[in-house]
């Protein structure tokens, strides 16, 4: 759970991975639930659920949890971003906006084909970082530029994915290729990780023109 203070504000952001859309038994009550496939909502089932409690005096004044299907995605602190009495949330592939205090949706989009890691503050825009792409949005969402890599942005050596430094994106894809674009989406760096394939292949070919080349 993120708990934080805005203007006159106490706002909650949490995962409630145990709440059921249309249950009865749910431990939290929402004012809004956000769900969009209405028709089907009993028959799907809903990937990541993410609560917003809004308090002022400690006194609830709106609630609202967002239902999405797909890849699933946890709450952190670059999950969301507050301001302009707003709040924009990754959810899934989906990014939310709210307003703020009251919790109506202004709009939601689908960002990432498959899902959104975290949303980042730049100039008076947004960058997300997806799992397939790295895109500056608006506020209204409208997407600026979107960038994609030769692999996933998920690091399978633990690298850092995905990092804003000096007005620079420093980004390594899931085989460690290396890329630095600016912040209009242009390539400063595309830096390919040399194959290991033909390192070894290599490798290979200098032991066997020493096995050939050696006296018997």
């Amino acid at each position: 759970m993120v708990k934080l203070n805005y203007k006159n504000y106490q706002i909650e952001i949490f995962n409630d991975s145990n709440y059921t859309i249309n249950s009865i038994d749910n431990l939290k009550v929402y004012d809004t639930v956000f769900f969009q496939e209405k028709k089907d909502k009993d028959k799907l089932y809903s990937t990541s659920k993410c609560g917003i409690i809004v308090k002022k005096s400690d006194t609830k004044i709106a609630s609202a949890i967002i239902c999405e299907s797909g890849s699933a995605t946890a709450i952190t602190e670059k999950s969301f971003i507050i301001e302009d009495d707003r709040i924009w949330i990754c959810v899934c592939n989906k990014v939310y906006c709210l307003e703020i205090p009251s919790l109506n949706l202004v709009w939601r989009k689908e960002i990432d084909f498959i899902t959104n890691f975290s949303i980042h503050k730049i100039q008076d825009d947004f960058i997300i970082h997806g799992e397939l792409d790295i895109k500056r949005i608006t506020k209204d969402g409208e997407t600026i530029w979107s960038f994609g890599g030769r692999n996933i942005w998920v690091n399978q050596e633990g690298r850092t994915e995905f990092n804003i430094e000096n007005n620079k994106i420093h980004l390594f894809d899931f085989e460690s290729n290396e890329y630095i674009l600016d912040f209009n989406g242009e390539t400063i760096l595309d830096n390919p990780k040399p194959s290991t394939e033909k390192n070894w292949m290599d490798v290979l070919k200098i032991a066997q023109e020493i096995k050939k080349n050696k006296p018997s």
